[in-house]
């Protein structure tokens, strides 16, 4: 069996270490301008977590991960920064349900994933040309180390319906979403 020199090596243990990390679907830039044969979700999703500044992430957080019937999922990302809080995702149109939280290191490296509960996972249609609200979801997320054990922890603290305050941060910062039809689809109703 030959041997593997170190720029091979490195590149094993690359895509070795990509491969359980989150994929986190982006928000939309604010210049963004829609077709009209997309869909888009949106919502406040912040999480309480400490910067690292050596972390390849950046800080431990988790996601709300929502599949659709055409076969795609997005996973919606926690942000620890008050202004990036407000999440954008562009969706192919389709039917979707909530389907399961993950749960991701500072550096990025998923460290669980659960089933949504039952009472959250509702098959939603999401249509083209529209804005869908999702809610206000405010999160924390502690480690604690004893002796040589790391312990992890996730929780949604708060969900809030704000849809005319959420909706108005929407237009305001994404101002070529500004015409577009918003609806209230709020997780879990």
């Amino acid at each position: 069996m030959p041997r593997l020199r170190f720029p091979e090596r490195a590149g094993v243990l690359a895509v070795a270490a990509l491969a359980a990390c989150a994929n986190y679907t982006p928000s939309i830039t604010s210049s963004e301008k829609p077709s009209g044969d997309e869909a888009y979700l949106y919502g406040r999703f912040y999480i309480e977590s400490k910067s690292l500044k050596l972390a390849l992430d950046g800080y431990q957080t988790m996601g709300f991960v929502i599949k659709c019937a055409n076969g795609d999922a997005y996973t919606l990302r926690f942000s620890n920064a008050d202004d990036s809080a407000l999440q954008v995702i562009k969706i192919k149109p389709s039917t979707c349900s909530l389907a399961e939280f993950v749960y991701s290191n500072a550096d990025g490296q998923v460290r669980s994933r659960k089933p949504a509960p039952q009472r959250l996972m509702h098959d939603t249609t999401f249509d083209a040309g529209k804005a869908y609200y999702l809610g206000d979801f405010y999160a924390a997320t502690t480690t604690t180390v004893s002796g040589t054990m790391i312990y992890r922890n996730w929780n949604v603290k708060t969900i809030k319906n704000d849809y005319a305050n959420t909706s108005n941060a929407l237009k305001a910062t994404y101002p070529n979403l500004a015409a577009m039809p918003t609806e209230d689809r709020m997780i879990g109703r």
